[in-house]
């Protein structure tokens, strides 16, 4: 989660940068996109894809730990965190900058060596509620 907090810091040093320097643009600003997550059902199979099969198709994790949860049979599982944090606009009004952010987050589960499943979200995609 560090890590986390510490590209959240670098994002908004550097767009508070770039807005101070006079842009007439908002800056974009980004952590970098998530490599091949699209293909990640189709290429990664639970019970048989190992964390090479994984590293191959999403590249180095941004973190890692573990997660237990009590009523998943096996115990714990070791979990890779991947991230994408774009600042795709900011505005300053007096003194209160407001920024627009588009983030998702990857987590990705093993048992032992063995892929056991993923967890993404974002906030890029519309909101709908019926």
């Amino acid at each position: 989660m560090m890590g986390f907090m510490r590209q959240c810091a670098a994002l908004v040093a550097a767009a508070g940068f770039l807005l101070l320097a006079g842009c007439a643009a908002p800056p974009t600003v980004t952590s970098g996109a998530f490599r091949n997550v699209a293909a990640i059902g189709t290429s990664l199979h639970r019970g048989s894809s190992t964390k090479t099969d994984v590293r191959a198709l999403l590249g180095v994790p941004n973190g890692d730990g573990m997660s237990a949860f009590r009523n998943v049979a096996g115990g714990p599982r070791e979990v890779w965190y991947y991230e994408d944090i774009e600042m795709t606009g900011a505005k300053f009004s007096g003194s209160i900058m407001t920024m627009a952010m588009r983030q998702q987050w990857l987590l990705v589960f093993f048992k032992g060596d063995t892929f056991d499943g993923y967890l993404w979200t974002t906030n890029s995609a519309p909101v709908r509620a019926n």
